[in-house]
């Protein structure tokens, strides 16, 4: 995604300027991107964003030695929200560098990513937010310091080490990501959420500048804090939307996350543009024409159909776009954004929304709501809960059994590594929450990320303040996420009502009535599959609660079908020979012939041979560093 980048000679005499400009066009995927670049002597500090707000009167500031550049939306600076037009946007945060050191971080909130080049003591420093939302990749060698938004921001470098990671390539392939600073790419880190990244005499530190902290706020009811929640909402979608925005488009599906934010956004009348995609016969379409029709907007929704051939046609562009953070699936997301239509209007999306607010609570057992100090059970605890083992299971299906057994244990080793710097935080159930959203969220961002590339993209939902509400509910009180609910059916009454795609019911129904309801369901789930296995493939039935149906599109649509057997067919022309071909040959077979679980493994697969020849093969010829002052 665009944001800050830059780019490093670590000889004095040497010009990273053809470096710089490779890696802009690297990140620069539509002509309208903003864009700003300032080059002093060996460093070059640049960005690229999709804020039509964006420029470098704003966003960069200098004082004599010092610069400071930043991208980023929602910023507040302590407490007080500065929108993206003030005029005094990246000086304000200069002069408190300047007065305050790094501790000025301290004061900053929002979704950012800023570089401060500090001459007076050599210093190059990277800054994140509290969540990371504003990514960075950074890549360092003997000649050269790299930083960018996107993995392949490496690949303006010519000589670039592109030493592939295996422990990240067994990770990606059982857990669809790798985890933690660790990249597919062994030179290539990850900058984590709230880190300090140093460059001086071309040696890199790193350290942490924030860390949750639970800090429970007992003896609250669920009213208070649902009180509060929506306040919070409201506030955090007022920051990121602006009032005179000519387009506001709403991605609006069956669930609870996308008409909140329809709701907050109402008032924008004739500038909403609300889509939902999938098909006409969809339990998410009808549910989300509903919803539009609660709030009086059905005149400003549109179904965006699905067609198969986008999983075929934009299967290498999606794992080219997300950097093979997450698989080919995005192709089909691909195809919604161009036929909703570019260019830099809010993007409004609601699907991290509570994973890192009022709820996430689904995900926690009663059993851990306990403490736990042992290594023993707490990794046993976390590899269970990631169910990277299960993951791993699949490698069996394509791959010697030493490989097989050797690389799951790499994926295992990564997720326990990644776990480490929140074993501190109380109560198991805290531990696997806040590292599974800080690790699995990345994949679900790079499903968001897909419109970035095609939108002025905005995450409402999240802000610094909804996290510190979550990190202050108990976590008894998150289970099943009872609080986002009373928030629905005390404020949200009309939305309320309208029936929820994951039950079918409204959030005022009977729980029993619920449960019989997704119990009907899992039956008709699992009849779907007994027939699917009978037939042997040929007779696939489509349930209506999903609005895909790709397992059945892979076996019967040409061109989706030929992209995924012309790459699945040889895996040792991209150097992954550790998939024996006879194996993955069979395991399309089996697919072929009704087994519907391949199909995840199988785009699992096909995402990583791509990744690799793409990245490793195709990548576009980087550039090299010049004399300085040719």
């Amino acid at each position: 995604m665009p944001g800050i980048y830059g780019a490093v000679a670590l000889r004095p005499d040497r010009d990273p300027g053809d470096v710089a400009d490779a890696l802009r066009d690297l990140i620069t995927h539509q002509p309208w991107y903003r864009n700003c670049a300032d080059q002093r002597g060996e460093r070059v500090i640049g960005a690229v964003s999709t804020n039509p707000v964006f420029s470098a009167g704003n966003h960069l500031a200098t004082d004599g030695d010092v610069r400071l550049l930043i991208e980023g939306t929602a910023l507040t600076i302590d407490g007080v929200h500065v929108p993206d037009t003030a005029p005094d946007f990246a000086r304000r945060l200069l002069d408190l560098y300047l007065a305050e050191g790094d501790d000025f971080i301290k004061h900053i909130t929002g979704h950012f990513c800023l570089v401060i080049d500090d001459a007076r003591d050599g210093r190059l420093i990277l800054m994140n937010d509290h969540l990371a939302f504003g990514q960075m990749y950074w890549y360092l060698d003997d000649e050269i310091f790299l930083f960018g938004p996107e993995m392949k921001m490496c690949l303006a470098w010519q000589k670039v080490d592109l030493t592939v990671n295996m422990s990240s390539v067994a990770t990606f392939l059982a857990q669809e990501c790798p985890f933690g600073e660790e990249t597919l790419l062994s030179r290539t880190s990850f900058m984590l959420e709230g880190s300090k990244i140093v460059l001086q005499n071309g040696k890199v530190t790193t350290e942490r500048y924030w860390f949750p902290d639970y800090v429970v706020d007992e003896g609250r009811s669920q009213t208070d804090f649902a009180d509060e929640a929506i306040a919070l909402y409201e506030r955090s979608v007022a920051k990121r939307v602006p009032a005179e925005s000519e387009r506001v488009v709403v991605a609006l599906s069956g669930g609870l996350d996308s008409r909140l934010l329809m709701n907050m956004v109402r008032g924008h009348g004739d500038a909403l543009q609300l889509f939902t995609h999938g098909q006409s016969d969809c339990d998410e379409y009808k549910i989300a024409r509903q919803t539009a029709r609660a709030l009086g907007l059905e005149h400003r929704h549109e179904l965006v159909e699905i067609r198969p051939e986008w999983y075929g046609e934009h299967a290498r562009k999606a794992v080219w776009l997300n950097d093979g953070m997450c698989n080919c699936r995005n192709a089909g997301l691909i195809g919604v954004s161009e036929q909703v239509g570019p260019g830099p209007a809010p993007f409004v999306n609601g699907i991290l929304g509570p994973y890192l607010s009022v709820a996430t609570g689904h995900y926690i057992k009663p059993d851990d709501i306990r403490e736990s100090d042992d290594d023993d059970d707490l990794r046993d605890s976390i590899l269970n809960f990631t169910g990277v083992d299960r993951g791993a299971a699949a490698f069996e299906n394509y791959m010697r059994p030493d490989t097989a057994s050797e690389l799951g244990a790499l994926a295992q080793d990564q997720i326990w590594r990644s776990y480490q710097d929140y074993r501190g935080l109380p109560l198991v159930g805290n531990k696997k929450m806040f590292c599974q959203i800080m690790n699995m969220g990345r994949r679900m961002q790079s499903s968001v990320d897909v419109h970035k590339f095609y939108f002025h993209d905005q995450i409402p939902m999240i802000d610094s303040e909804l996290f510190d509400l979550y990190q202050r509910i108990p976590l008894t009180e998150k289970m099943n996420n009872p609080i986002y609910m009373d928030m629905y059916r005390r404020h949200l009454t009309d939305l309320a009502r309208v029936p929820w795609s994951r039950t079918g019911l409204d959030l005022f129904a009977d729980p029993k009535d619920i449960e019989r309801k997704v119990e009907r369901r899992m039956k008709r789930f699992k009849i779907n599959g007994y027939i699917r296995r009978l037939s042997f493939g040929r007779i696939n039935p489509r349930d209506r609660y999903s609005y895909t149906h790709r397992e059945a599109w892979l076996r019967k649509n040409k061109v989706y079908r030929n992209e995924m057997t012309s790459v699945l067919s040889d895996v040792k022309s991209v150097g992954c020979d550790f998939m024996v071909q006879s194996m993955v040959d069979r395991l399309l077979a089996e697919f072929n012939k009704g087994k519907d679980w391949h199909f995840h493994t199988l785009l699992q697969i096909y995402t990583t041979l791509v990744w690799h020849e793409q990245f490793l093969r195709s990548a576009p010829r980087g550039r090299d560093l010049r004399p300085l002052g040719e």
